[in-house]
């Protein structure tokens, strides 16, 4: 929610914002989809440092243990990596959790989404 911090963007701009914010809350009805804000209160994450990352968990095989190890995806500007080593998968874990502790719930989240597009109708 960078954008809300700034002040004095355009129409068009707002709009455009608007309209993405709009496709956010149409997609967090979505079973398979989270939509929480963190709030710019809440400060900067571990995140902030580690960069964008997945969380790879993969399914049991007919009731055994995964073949496959937990694994981070992290891709950046050169490749990516793939990190499955316990004490690699632990930190980013550690960067999940403390995301999901900062975040507002999802029902918040979208009350500060939906008052953010009401704020800033043309």
């Amino acid at each position: 929610m960078r954008w809300r911090a700034r002040q004095g963007s355009s129409a068009p701009q707002r709009h455009t914002v608007r309209q993405q914010l709009r496709h956010l809350l149409d997609v967090a009805v979505l079973p398979n989809v989270s939509l929480r804000v963190l709030p710019l209160a809440a400060g900067p994450p571990l995140a902030s440092e580690t960069g964008t990352f997945v969380l790879l968990d993969f399914p049991q095989a007919f009731g055994r243990a995964s073949t496959e190890p937990t694994t981070v995806y992290v891709e950046n500007i050169t490749g990516a990596l793939y990190l499955d080593k316990p004490a690699e998968v632990a930190a980013y874990e550690h960067v999940w959790s403390d995301l999901e502790a900062l975040a507002s719930g999802e029902a918040e989240s979208e009350k500060m989404i939906t008052s953010i597009i009401e704020e800033h109708h043309d």
